[in-house]
């Protein structure tokens, strides 16, 4: 069995005309990076509450690790499978202090304050935010702030961490600080990562992409895979990651997706024009 399994899964808000997710099937492995996106309304946020339980489908169902999302008596075996990350993270930190806030999290588990004090200093030291442990979380920059979130759900110890546009708020490098945690999480711990964004350039990180389109799922490979029809993206309102649109942009047909894979192809480029001027 798969660790995430979508079977037949439909949800529909109240008093909505449309499936929010209609009828997804979809199967995901234990230690995957799975990036999600799609244009505002396809069903991407739907699709992250639906992992943990936020959400509990119309029909058909969702089961994480053997868990079904619907069994309100595992609610809590449900939450140490799996943790969220959201969007603003100011409505993530319940606590005045850093260190009191990642606790958070394992006290409501039932877990003794020995366990907790070294699951806290172990989730600061793994998102490089032990020296700030004793500070205030209002005092921190947002990149910061996410990571602070994030390590709370490390505290967890779940075995699935859901990023729910948890960089969407962030500046460039508030953006790129909770990226490199979210792959080395996934790196260095097999901890599965659903990464829904609406930022190309990070979908091309994951080892995986899902698209979303009015609540189904357009496409699902590997990032090449996914951007390589040019066309078919910007078709479903999406952009292309930067390099690739700098290769089309300069008539290269190349779907390029990495920055390093972006410079090497120039340089290519740059050395055999000089030869033929040779």
């Amino acid at each position: 069995m798969s660790f995430i399994s979508f079977e037949n899964v439909t949800y529909r808000y109240q008093d909505a005309k449309k499936n929010a997710i209609d009828n997804i099937n979809l199967h995901i492995e234990q230690g995957e990076f799975v990036a999600v996106i799609g244009h505002n309304g396809s069903g991407k946020s739907t699709f992250a509450k639906l992992l943990n339980g936020l959400l509990v489908p119309s029909a058909g169902t969702v089961t994480v690790g053997g868990i079904s999302t619907a069994e309100e008596a595992r609610r809590l075996d449900l939450l140490q499978q799996v943790g969220m990350v959201f969007q603003n993270p100011d409505n993530q930190i319940v606590a005045s202090i850093v260190e009191e806030d990642v606790a958070f999290g394992p006290e409501n588990l039932g877990i003794p304050p020995q366990e907790i004090r070294t699951r806290v200093d172990e989730a600061l030291k793994t998102v490089g935010m032990y020296e700030y442990r004793l500070r205030a979380p209002h005092n921190l920059s947002g990149g910061q702030k996410q990571r602070v979130a994030i390590a709370g759900i490390i505290a967890m110890q779940p075995k699935c961490i859901v990023m729910d546009e948890s960089t969407a708020m962030l500046d460039p490098i508030g953006r790129a600080e909770v990226m490199e945690a979210a792959k080395m999480l996934n790196r260095d711990y097999g901890i599965t990562i659903i990464y829904i964004t609406h930022f190309m350039n990070e979908a091309v990180d994951a080892n995986r992409v899902i698209l979303l389109d009015k609540g189904i799922i357009a496409l699902d490979g590997t990032p090449k895979e996914v951007f390589a029809d040019y066309e078919r993206i910007l078709q479903y309102g999406l952009d292309v990651p930067q390099s690739y649109e700098l290769m089309k942009k300069l008539g290269i047909n190349a779907c390029v997706l990495q920055h390093d894979e972006c410079v090497t192809k120039l340089e290519e480029l740059l050395g055999e024009n000089g030869k033929t001027r040779d």
